[in-house]
């Protein structure tokens, strides 16, 4: 592993200090404390809401009820040790049992632990330095063990704590998996001609020999990821994101591609996104899209357990991400871009990185340096983020710039579009009154 002092010879500056110096101003211009204040004022967990709401005193006997019993209404997570305790269970618990998952598109496992809990298991398929095939589609890409482990850690260090905590572990294929594998798991196992043990699940996309998971001969690393509560306990919402691309090889661009008023046309105008936090949390998830090149973001999920609180979208499902080093694809920007909304924190956290001294990479490679598989990303991809952060900023100053109210028509702590909507019962009312027919006769 690198050592940090030499990280430095990995990282290209994309610094434009007049831009930084502009945006420095317009943090001037805001009360930015105070209106990060106002953003999520009041984080009720789950502890809290089920002891006031139902009376109920959930129990906290291991690090996974723990950290259930913390998920709160602002963000999945606040406290770092308990986080830390739970990341530790999972990267070295012994296992009870290891089964298929069904319904996934690739190879993912579901380990039960000694302490009946349970997380999932990506295996790793490709080193660190493999690229994504530029021919490949997105939703055809192969997925990462390692882009799960880093957007963790991007995902903390950008200060959301909306992704599911996600660790490293290195399994023994015949102690850990194979001996403790459920009988359609254990099926899929065989040894190789290289005489290394392997198993290919059983799943919607490359689970047949000729992409099978082996080990090197008996071992190999992979992403442990929690499970989120219950659905039956702790529901979630399934949204669909509106920014969702068309996934399919004949019609590839979307509306929202082709339309740059697609967000004041489209999702600003739609109740879900015209008050509140949910379309912040949107341009949020984006911004994070970019900076790790995910272009496979079609659905969130959101709690929907706290009564009278906006639901945040969690950020699930990351491990198409990291897969080129060399391509910034700018649609991923397009809610930032259309919208031209930034929650005050999120503008705050990025000028912080790019103004340096402390960059982005350098924080984010500190964090993830803590992970059993460090280092978990090559360093190629350190210079490729710093490039997009840059690209981020220049759109967040071109926002700026074309807003008659400047900085305070884009950065906020709440987004609300103050279009009154009408229904389409209140429309067909308004209509047909007698008084507007009597005026439009008039007009004829």
């Amino acid at each position: 592993m690198t050592k940090d002092s030499d990280i430095s010879r990995f990282l290209v500056p994309h610094i434009n200090w007049t831009l930084a110096k502009q945006l420095d101003q317009y943090l001037l211009d805001l009360n930015i404390s105070e209106m990060i204040a106002k953003e999520c004022p009041n984080n009720e967990t789950l502890r809290q809401f089920w002891k006031n709401k139902i009376g109920k005193i959930i129990p906290e006997r291991d690090s996974w009820e723990k950290f259930y019993a913390d998920i709160g209404s602002c963000d999945v997570y606040r406290n770092d040790e308990v986080v830390e305790n739970l990341l530790n269970d999972l990267s070295k618990l012994p296992l009870k049992s290891v089964s298929i998952m069904d319904g996934g598109t690739q190879v993912k496992l579901v380990f039960t632990f000694e302490n009946d809990q349970q997380a999932v298991f990506k295996p790793m398929r490709f080193g660190r330095d493999y690229e994504s095939n530029p021919n490949h589609f997105y939703f055809s890409d192969f997925e990462r063990h390692n882009a799960e482990i880093a957007t963790f850690h991007m995902d903390k260090i950008l200060g959301f704590r909306r992704a599911v905590p996600t660790v490293g572990r290195i399994v023994n294929l015949t102690s850990d998996l194979r001996n403790k594998a459920e009988k359609r798991l254990a099926k899929t196992f065989f040894f190789s001609p290289a005489k290394n043990l392997c198993f290919v699940s059983k799943c919607d996309y490359y689970c047949d020999t000729s992409h099978a998971i082996c080990g090197t001969p008996d071992t190999r690393e992979g992403s442990v990821q929690v499970f989120l509560p219950d659905e039956n306990s702790v529901p979630r919402k399934h949204n669909k994101s509106p920014y969702r691309r068309t996934y399919s090889k004949k019609n590839q661009i979307a509306e929202w591609q082709r339309n740059m008023d697609y967000c004041r046309e489209s999702v600003k105008t739609t109740k879900r996104y015209a008050h509140g936090r949910t379309l912040l949390d949107l341009v949020d998830f984006h911004i994070m899209d970019y900076l790790i090149g995910n272009q496979d973001r079609h659905h969130y999920e959101s709690f929907s357990i706290f009564t009278n609180v906006p639901s945040y979208a969690i950020h699930l499902d990351n491990g198409r991400a990291f897969g080129r080093t060399d391509f910034d694809d700018d649609d991923i920007l397009l809610p930032l871009r259309q919208c031209c909304v930034l929650r005050s924190s999120t503008f705050f956290t990025l000028l912080k990185y790019y103004r340096e001294p402390i960059s982005l990479t350098k924080t984010l490679h500190q964090s993830m340096s803590k992970d059993p598989l460090a280092p978990i990303l090559a360093y190629k991809h350190y210079p490729a983020m710093e490039r997009r952060l840059h690209k981020i900023m220049f759109y967040i100053d071109k926002c700026i710039r074309e807003n008659p109210d400047g900085p305070e028509g884009v950065i906020m702590a709440e987004y609300h579009n103050n279009v009154r909507f009408i229904s389409c019962f209140e429309y067909i009312k308004f209509y047909f009154n007698p008084n507007y027919l009597k005026l439009r006769s008039l007009f004829k």
